[in-house]
């Protein structure tokens, strides 16, 4: 039997090492916060980089994965075959120039903070930006080299395609592994993951991947390969979005299937200070709370957004957008013929005052502001209109305003007022608002949901297409819009039919319906030319 005085030694051995132990874990503590605080490094002010590259709170994948993923699952990524191209031109993204963004289009923000949490990581995640929409590559032909227009919603963007593809291969537990990846990854850039990296992977797959299976009761398993290009199966198609649908999945906790049509067109953000609400049907008013909420849609969440540094890229990327001016038509396409008829502009100005001004305004040619007409910024009832009603008419219309607001704590620097969503205290008007139309030639596809493809068809100068197909359209410098074939090419896959749900191309006939026996074909072609000048 051990004496007392071993009993003694050994439990003073023993408060020794604990005590060493728990330093240890207090000196491993203190580092591991004082290495954290080096992950995330501040950044300087500069608006157009936040709108371009900067968090808006949407990290969702290692950068490591996402460098790599396309190569592991072609066919999800390149659904068209490789001949096509890569993931970057086959979902019609806007590729950065070369050597930047680590190889990731416009719109791809890398930040060392981590999915959900906001909390610093030592790798850098992948997220998205204002610019991933709201810019895009304007070609006239295969051979032009394009005009980078930043503002202008793009056309080409088929986004929630690519979403389903990245679940589609986020959700193969064979073949997206940690090892796969790291094989995958030192075979392209000829080196192995850091032990970081790896860590970091570890902790991100069964994340994502058991938030995913947990979604697919209500989401349905994702499309992918072939069916990604299918109208039938993924109806947005490029240049359109579903926003609605994600804020009621992601903040309501419901599938938003039945009755949710509300397709909507990607827009431009030029010149926001010249508009007193946000969104084109007035249902959020502040610029701020609509990015905001765009955000949230495509994964931010409170947690994140509250970080320091996400929250000034969001803020100073709306800034950014308040005083951001388009690019004139003469200037973009002044290799292309198109220099315009000073007659047939002045004529053309005569015509938009009389039929277009009262609703949405002009620019004034002394000050370089934009001035209001008689109506602009009312919303219109889409009665009236007689545009396509899905997008203001959405099952959950009606709630999801009050959710949005509660889902904010009163604390919360981007809480947003509650008479800033409608409907509420500020209007139920369910329509679309006379907004100022500067850089009109940039906002192609025309009408909320991008069912009319040229400003000529918009005018009724020409009679608009039931069937045609969208993809990577080319743009027309004459009918001021998109080339769209009537059957798909190379480079357009995605059938657009105007008479489906929430894809109709009625309404807004003005000046004239097409079919009126009122209709002037000389004065809508001088408007025409007119209207290449609203810069």
């Amino acid at each position: 039997m051990p004496s007392l005085s071993s009993l003694t030694r050994a439990m003073r051995v023993i408060r020794i090492v604990a005590v060493v132990l728990c330093a240890l874990l207090l000196v491993a503590t203190f580092g591991l916060i004082a290495l954290e605080s080096t992950w995330v490094k501040p950044q300087p002010p500069d608006g157009l980089h936040s709108y371009l590259y900067r968090s808006t709170g949407t990290e969702n994948v290692p950068l490591v994965v996402m460098q790599v993923l396309p190569d592991m699952f072609p066919e999800h990524f390149q659904p068209r075959g490789p001949e096509y191209g890569d993931w970057i031109q086959q979902f019609g993204f806007t590729r950065a120039p070369e050597g930047t963004n680590e190889g990731l289009p416009i719109g791809f923000a890398l930040s060392n903070h981590r999915p959900g949490s906001g909390s610093p990581s030592p790798v850098p995640y992948v997220g998205f930006t204002c610019g991933m929409c709201h810019t895009a590559r304007v070609q006239t032909s295969d051979a032009d080299p394009g005009v980078l227009v930043i503002g202008m919603g793009s056309p080409h963007l088929d986004f929630i395609a690519w979403v389903d593809a990245f679940k589609d291969a986020v959700l193969d537990e064979q073949r997206l592994t940690v090892d796969t990846v790291s094989e995958t990854y030192q075979k392209k850039f000829q080196r192995e993951l850091t032990l970081a990296e790896r860590a970091m992977i570890n902790i991100w797959l069964p994340q994502i991947r058991k938030t995913l299976q947990r979604n697919l009761p209500r989401f349905d398993e994702p499309f992918g390969g072939k069916d990604l290009l299918d109208a039938s199966k993924m109806p947005n198609g490029p240049s359109r979005t579903q926003p609605f649908r994600n804020l009621v999945r992601n903040v309501m906790d419901r599938p938003a299937t039945l009755g949710d049509y509300a397709y909507c067109k990607i827009p431009t953000l030029y010149e926001q200070g010249n508009r007193q609400w946000g969104q084109y049907d007035g249902s959020v008013g502040n610029r701020l709370t609509r990015s905001v909420m765009a955000a949230i849609a495509v994964g931010a969440n409170i947690d994140n957004l509250n970080e320091p540094e996400i929250s000034r890229s969001v803020i100073q990327a709306v800034d950014y957008t308040v005083g951001l001016r388009g690019p004139p038509y003469a200037e973009v396409f002044k290799e292309h013929g198109a220099a315009l008829d000073p007659n047939r502009v002045e004529r053309g100005r005569e015509v938009y005052m009389k039929h277009c001004h009262d609703c949405h305004g002009i620019r004034d040619p002394k000050t370089g502001n934009w001035e209001k007409g008689k109506y602009t910024g009312e919303v219109v009832p889409v009665e009236k209109l007689g545009t396509d009603a899905e997008r203001v008419s959405f099952r959950h219309f009606e709630r999801l305003p009050d959710i949005l607001y509660n889902m904010f704590p009163d604390d919360n620097p981007l809480k947003p007022k509650r008479e800033d969503i409608r409907p509420g205290p500020a209007g139920t008007t369910q329509g679309y608002i006379n907004a100022p139309i500067e850089t009109v030639w940039s906002r192609a596809p025309y009408l909320h949901n991008g069912s009319v493809a040229t400003l000529a068809e918009l005018i009724n100068l020409k009679p608009r297409r039931e069937l045609f197909y969208r993809g990577r359209n080319l743009y027309d410098p004459v009918d001021m819009g998109l080339v769209v074939p009537q059957a798909p090419d190379a480079r357009n896959y995605y059938q657009f039919d105007t008479r489906l749900r929430g894809n109709s191309n009625k309404g807004h006939d003005y000046p004239w319906a097409y079919n009126s026996p009122e209709r002037d074909e000389a004065q809508l072609r001088d408007l025409l030319e007119f209207l290449k000048t609203l810069d």
